[in-house]
Parts: C-alpha cells; sequence; structure tokens
C-alpha cells in the first residue's frame, strides 16, 4: 500500500518514534542531582562540576541522535549502523540513571562513612565513564551525518502553506493554554468522507492485488482532541462521529443502523499521505483532498513503538464531504437564511457569528493534516510546539515521498494515465 500511494503522487510523512535518548538523559541528570544533596559539600562540588559537563555533552549529542533516529525511520539505510550505536549509548543512559538511583539508596541506608565514600567513587568514576563513551561516539555522529545525505535543513519545504501551518499552530498554542487537565478539542470539527480499504488477493488469471476504498461513512465530523493522561502531558485521539444528516436513506427503526463512532489515540499513526485529489487513487473520482492514514493498533504510547506490529496495520481515507445537488436546496437556503438572521441578533456584530461558527467547523482537510503533524511532535517530544527546535519541526514538515504533488496546478488527468499499472478498484 505504501508504494501504491507513492507511486499515486501523495505526499507522505512518517511520524517519528519518541525522542528516547533526550529523554532518558534527562531523568539520568535530575537523579544526579538528588544524589549531590545527600553526600558532604567538598565532594558535591567534584559531582556538580561533573553534572554540568555531562549535562552540556548531553544536550549535544543527544540531539544529533533523536535526529538520526528521525531520518533512519523514513528509510536512510545509511544510518543502520549508526543507529545500532545510539541504541547503546541509550541503553548505558538508562542503565546509569539505574545506578545512580541503587548507590542513592545504599548510601540513605548506610551510616557508615566507608560505604558512603565507596558510594561517592563509584558515582564519579560512573560520570567519567559515560562522558568517555559520548566522547567515543560523537565523531561517528557527525561522519554519519556528513556521509548519509541527509537533509537536516531548517528551511520550510516547499510543499509547506504557512498559512496553515499558522492556523493549525494557534490552534494547538490555544488549545495549550486552555488544557487543565480533562479532554479537550483542538480546533474545529472537520466535516468529511470515511473510507475503509481491504485486499483483494491475487487470482490465478490476475497474480497482482487489487485494493478496493469502501465508504463507510458519507458524511462525519472528524475532531482532534487532547486527553487527559497520566503517563504524558500531551496525548491526543482522533474521533470520527458519523451523522445520519447526510442525504442518505438509513433504517433507524428499533435500533437497527446506529450512527458510528470511531476513534484511537494519535500516537498509533505511522505514517500519513496527503493528495490533493482522490481520483489520483480513484475514491469515487474525486477531485477534492484526501487524506490516508495507516496505523498500528498495537501502539499503546510506549517509547520508540517497541510494540509496533505488521499485524495490526490498518488504513482509512478521509475526504472532503460534498452534499448532492438537490432542487430543493434553494428552499432550504431560504429557511437556513432565515434561521441565521435571527441568530445574528444574539451577538452584537454579525462578524462574531461568522467567527464562531468558523471555529466551530471546518472543510479543509489541508488544515486536519497540519494539526495531526503538529500534535504528533508534541507528543512525541513532550513538550510544546513553540519549545521545539526548527530540526526537528522541519522533518516533520517535510514531504518524504519524491513523487508527491507539490503543485495543485499540474494536470490531474496527465497524472492519472500514469497510474495505469496500479490496480486499485472503487467499491
Amino acid at each position: 500500500m505504501d508504494e501504491i500511494l507513492a507511486k499515486a503522487g501523495s505526499q507522505a510523512v512518517t511520524f517519528a518514534i519518541k525522542s528516547g535518548v533526550s529523554l532518558a538523559s534527562t531523568y539520568a541528570i535530575k537523579t544526579i542531582t538528588g544524589f549531590i544533596l545527600k553526600i558532604p559539600r567538598d565532594d558535591a562540588k567534584r559531582i556538580e562540576r561533573l553534572k554540568v559537563k555531562l549535562q552540556d555533552r548531553i544536550e549535544i549529542v543527544s540531539y544529533a541522535i533523536d535526529l538520526i533516529r528521525l531520518v533512519a525511520a523514513r528509510g536512510n539505510t545509511n544510518l543502520e549502523s549508526t543507529l545500532r550505536l545510539t541504541k547503546d549509548l541509550k541503553d548505558e543512559i538508562d542503565q546509569f540513571d539505574d545506578k545512580i538511583k541503587e548507590l542513592t539508596e545504599r548510601i540513605e541506608g548506610s551510616r557508615s562513612s566507608k560505604a558512603q565514600n565507596e558510594s561517592i567513587k563509584a558515582v564519579e568514576s560512573y560520570i567519567k565513564d559515560l562522558l568517555d563513551r559520548i566522547e567515543e561516539i560523537t565523531p561517528f555522529i557527525n561522519l554519519s551525518l556528513t556521509t548519509s545525505g541527509a537533509n537536516l535543513s531548517t528551511n520550510l519545504a516547499n510543499n509547506v502553506s504557512p498559512g496553515l501551518l499558522l492556523s493549525a499552530s494557534n490552534y494547538i498554542i490555544k488549545n495549550n493554554e486552555q488544557f487543565k487537565g480533562e479532554d479537550k478539542q483542538v480546533g474545529p470539527s472537520f466535516e468529511i468522507t470515511y473510507f475503509s480499504v481491504f485486499y483483494h488477493l491475487p487470482s490465478e488469471k490476475n497474480q497482482s492485488i487489487r485494493v478496493t476504498w469502501k465508504e463507510d461513512i458519507k458524511r462525519g465530523f472528524a475532531k482532534v482532541i487532547r486527553k487527559k493522561s497520566p503517563e504524558h502531558e500531551f496525548e491526543y485521539k482522533l474521533r470520527i462521529e458519523q451523522t445520519f444528516d447526510d442525504e442518505r436513506y438509513h433504517n433507524t427503526e428499533d435500533g437497527e443502523e446506529v450512527e458510528k463512532i470511531i476513534e484511537f489515540d494519535i500516537c498509533q499513526i505511522v505514517k500519513l499521505f496527503f493528495s490533493v485529489s482522490g481520483k489520483l487513487l480513484k475514491l469515487e473520482e474525486r477531485d477534492t483532498p484526501v487524506l490516508v492514514l495507516k496505523t498500528d493498533k498495537n501502539i499503546h504510547g510506549k517509547k520508540d513503538h517497541d510494540n509496533a506490529s505488521m499485524e495490526n496495520i490498518e488504513w482509512f481515507a478521509l475526504g472532503q464531504y460534498d452534499s448532492i445537488d438537490d432542487s430543493s436546496d434553494d428552499e432550504e437556503d431560504k429557511e437556513d437564511s432565515s434561521s441565521v438572521t435571527s441568530s445574528v441578533s444574539q451577538y452584537e456584530d454579525a462578524t462574531d457569528l461568522v467567527k464562531a461558527e468558523k471555529e466551530k467547523l471546518s472543510g479543509s482537510i489541508s488544515l486536519l493534516e497540519y494539526i495531526i503533524r503538529l500534535v504528533s511532535l508534541q507528543y512525541n517530544d513532550e513538550t510544546s510546539i513553540l519549545d521545539v527546535k526548527d530540526e526537528r519541526l522541519s522533518v516533520y514538515l517535510h514531504d518524504e515521498n519524491p513523487n508527491a504533488i507539490r503543485s495543485t496546478e499540474r494536470d490531474i488527468n496527465t497524472l492519472d494515465k500514469d497510474l495505469g499499472k496500479v490496480t486499485i478498484t472503487e467499491s
């Protein structure tokens, strides 16, 4: 499916693993600080100097390591050997943190000055060893980044819309300010059509796998919601609510057909594809934008996606909802106009009503894409997007698919002809 969507010219983004090295190192530094408070002043000064030196080194190298892991997650095989080195360093930092805790507990539980002195010397030795390890690995990291051809520029990609980026950022920052520990929606609701996907195994006559997109929800509302979480400061879910007000017949008698609600954590999104036209994916010949999401239901927020799998991969697409033209539209418009006019009286100015309605509902699939990208970044880095470094932001906004459409002015029909070999069929 990844290859099919790449051929279709979709803009692809792989959502990165968490910033595990820098998070682990933060815990290690905090543990050393607690240790210093429990030892004699002269020893504390010596350990403090080593701690500051270690903190500086870790801040430099961990950021480079996180960038390597981000680039490698997007398919750069040149960085695989470096990844093994960085994993070893991360393991050493984790073990270092555990060892410091053990030594701290030993000091608290012992009144012997000899045992305390041994613990202090052990801590000092561990810090020096970790410093030596970091200095040893740094040249290899620099060499790996230089020779890998990885693009770590902080410049925004050509396909990034500054307007949409600012709008998405504004919604997220506003949500950060207003979040009080209870579930709260980020930005507006998005009026969408929901498609699911399934595969047809190759037959004897046709050896290619056919992919069928099926419209599950004609009209629904997609919402990004920040969740209350005891484990993470920033955690989000995507909620899709079906509405039967979709110009279709629904058998609702005796509860035979009920409106669907689909919900999953944002951290379960492992890849995102955006196409300016659903026609490229042959989604009912749509010429409006489509957002395709690859999700792994086996991910439950653990670091590094350790429990990621191949068995629980699910695909679905969100298209812009298009209402069906009807001869009764004129009468309905008149009724709607009358309703809006009466509602305006509740506002001091008509612009207040327009502003309020825009904040509640949006049809922009592109805006939804940017919100998902940025909240994923906040979740993975466990920090506000205002505090994220430019390099990290650039990676999350970078289009990794060389076949992606970079301009809506390109001829959709011409591109569609290039997909003759891709056997995607409509339901």
